[in-house]
């Protein structure tokens, strides 16, 4: 459910880095959340456990020396790989893009593929998906 944007700060001052406005406003409004299935990471739930995006983002810098200090998980696809906000690329329009991080590469053949400009287009491809519109 909607979560105060304190919240919000705590995970970013725990993570050591700055959301994107779209990603915020998601927090503030939802927590956390699911289309389909797909589990979109956030707070508002056990700190030690998913959705918890501080939780799973931890994880994996702690598993993986090669992981991306500016990078956010907001979802585990399943396929082996995590898509993750790009923090370090956040724009003058306070956005910025999601991208693939692949644990198996090594951080050399990582690529960050960019799947989604911003996460408001990320989360509307997926209701849309959820919809039946895409």
């Amino acid at each position: 459910g909607p979560q105060p944007l304190e919240e919000v700060f705590v995970a970013e001052q725990a993570l050591e880095v700055t959301f994107p406005d779209s990603y915020r406003d998601f927090l503030t409004r939802y927590g956390s959340g699911s289309f389909g299935g797909r589990v979109i990471y956030g707070v508002g739930v056990p700190l030690d456990e998913p959705p918890h995006v501080v939780w799973a983002t931890n994880l994996i810098r702690t598993a993986d020396d090669f992981f991306p200090a500016d990078l956010v998980i907001i979802e585990d696809t399943g396929e082996g790989d995590f898509l993750c906000l790009a923090t370090s690329r956040l724009g003058e329009d306070n956005e910025c893009p999601v991208v693939q991080w692949i644990p198996e590469l090594t951080l050399i053949d990582q690529t960050f593929e960019v799947i989604h400009r911003t996460f408001a287009h990320y989360l509307l491809r997926l209701a849309r998906r959820e919809s039946g519109l895409v």
